[in-house]
């Protein structure tokens, strides 16, 4: 039975879990930082718990009739966090995380894949034994390469920080056309202080459109991410 605690707190991975693909058990789970857990939105772990579940069936399903599940990553969002579940075929493992929902969940699938590739490299022998005597204690090696790997849980954070110092110049980049209005504002809210999601919220615009503005920013050597 997989027991979960949430702990979550500013912008950053929370926590880790591996679960066996085979049968559902949590291997190895490690934490960074604690959280207020009013902040949960209260349907999101019990979506986690069904997601699983249907992971797991589909994974029995498709070994049962001789076939191999690919790799594949879920996503499950809330007001504050994200959850992400990343199938690695080749262990048959799930690495899941909790993360907060302004990090950057391309840098967090990247991260997460690279702690699939070392878990698998280091553990190999590990987790066939595991599969049929239960035996935890030598995946806890792999919670230093975690806390490497994630830089202690920061690595998915952005904060944009605009590079240009005196305003006039933003507005003469402006007005030749270089950037539009929205861009312009969005380049203000680059505080190095505001993630993508806050700044999404202040001007009351989709997560995705303030996203493709600070790439368009950033190209233009107008920002840093």
């Amino acid at each position: 039975m997989i027991r979960f605690e949430i702990f979550l707190t500013n912008t950053l991975i929370y926590k880790i879990y591996l679960i066996d693909g085979d049968n559902g058990i949590s291997i190895l789970d490690t934490s960074f930082k604690e959280f207020q857990k009013e902040k949960i939105d209260e349907n999101l772990i019990p979506g986690f718990f069904t997601e699983i579940n249907e992971i797991i069936d589909k994974i029995q399903d498709a070994i049962s009739k001789g076939k191999k599940e690919n790799e594949f990553v879920r996503m499950l969002e809330s007001e504050y966090s994200v959850i992400m579940i990343y199938y690695h075929p080749t262990s048959r493992i799930l690495f899941c995380s909790i993360s907060d929902a302004d990090d950057d969940t391309e840098k967090l699938i990247e991260v997460i894949r690279k702690i699939a590739t070392r878990f698998w490299k280091k553990h190999k022998s590990d987790i066939k034994n595991f599969r049929t005597t239960t035996e935890k204690s030598p995946f806890k090696t792999i919670i230093a390469d975690i806390e490497n790997l994630c830089h202690g849980g920061h690595v998915a954070e952005v904060f944009p920080k605009l590079m240009i110092e005196n305003k006039s110049v933003l507005e003469k980049i402006l007005s030749m056309g270089y950037i539009n209005d929205f861009d312009y504002h969005i380049a203000l809210k680059c505080t190095g202080n505001n993630s993508p999601l806050k700044i999404s919220r202040i001007m009351q615009r989709p997560k995705t459109k303030i996203l493709e503005s600070l790439k368009n920013l950033k190209e233009l050597d107008i920002i840093t991410l």
